[in-house]
C-alpha cells in the first residue's frame, strides 16, 4: 500500500494531482494520480513545485484510488471520518473540501449539527451520526495529540463562549447566507470560512441573513 509520496506536481486541477516520482534524467518518472481536498491550500500548489502527501490507499474490486493530504493530522481526520457508517472516501474528501479541518473538529466536539448539515451531501441524519459516532473518538485523538492544533480553544471575550458555538438563530443565518452566496457563484468552502470569520469578528451580533450577506460581500470585493 502507498502511504507517502514526495515528488513534482505534473498536473493539478479540480481535486486531483498528478505527482511525478523519480528522476527524468535517470530511471524515468512514474506519475501517481492522487485525489486531494478542493481547498485553497492545494489549489495554490502549481505544476513544477515539489509536494509531499500523506496517502491513504483505497482498494476496491474495480479501482485503486489514492487520497493525499499535506499533513498526518488531516489524513488522520480523513480516516476518522471513514469510520462512520455511510461515509466513504469521496464523502469524507467532500467534507474536508467544504470546511477547514479545525472547523470540522470543533463542530464534532461541540455537537454543531447545524454546521455539519450545511455541508453539501450531509443531511440532518448524517450530521447526527457524525457527532454521535465521532465526538469521543475526536476528543481522544485531541488528548493524544493526533489532531493537535486542529481545534480552537479561544474564547469570546464578551461572553466566554467558544468560537463556533452558535445559537440556533445564528446557525440558521449562516446556512441561509451560505446558500445565497453559493447561488451567486462563490465556492462553498471559501464561503463557509468567510462567513464564520465575519460572524466571529463582528462586535455586534447579526439579526438578519441579509446583513450577514452584505458584510461578507464587502470582504469578497475588497
Amino acid at each position: 500500500m502507498i502511504g507517502y509520496l514526495r515528488g513534482e506536481i505534473l498536473e493539478s486541477s479540480e481535486g486531483k494531482m498528478l505527482v511525478g516520482i523519480g528522476d527524468s534524467a535517470g530511471s524515468g518518472v512514474v506519475g501517481y494520480s492522487v485525489c486531494v481536498p478542493q481547498s485553497h491550500r492545494y489549489e495554490s500548489e502549481l505544476p513544477g513545485r515539489t509536494i509531499e502527501l500523506f496517502v491513504h490507499t483505497h482498494v476496491r474490486e474495480e479501482a485503486f484510488d489514492l487520497y493525499g493530504f499535506n499533513s498526518q493530522m488531516e489524513k488522520s481526520l480523513f480516516l476518522t471520518l471513514l469510520s462512520v457508517n455511510g461515509i466513504g472516501p469521496k464523502s469524507a474528501l467532500g467534507i474536508l473540501s467544504a470546511v477547514e479541518s479545525s472547523q470540522l473538529v470543533d463542530a464534532i466536539v461541540k455537537g454543531d449539527q447545524a454546521l455539519l448539515s450545511s455541508i453539501s451531501g450531509i443531511g440532518k441524519k448524517t450530521a447526527e451520526r457524525l457527532v454521535l459516532e465521532l465526538r469521543d473518538k475526536v476528543k481522544k485523538k485531541l488528548d493524544s495529540g493526533a489532531l493537535k492544533g486542529l481545534a480552537s480553544s479561544s474564547k469570546d471575550t464578551a461572553g466566554g463562549r467558544l468560537k463556533g458555538d452558535y445559537d440556533a438563530n445564528t446557525s440558521d443565518m449562516l446556512r441561509d447566507a451560505k446558500s445565497a452566496l453559493v447561488g451567486l457563484g462563490y465556492r462553498e468552502m471559501d464561503v463557509q470560512l468567510l462567513l464564520t470569520q465575519v460572524v466571529e469578528n463582528s462586535e455586534i451580533p447579526f439579526k438578519k441573513p441579509e446583513d450577514l450577506i452584505r458584510s461578507a460581500l464587502k470582504r469578497l470585493v475588497q
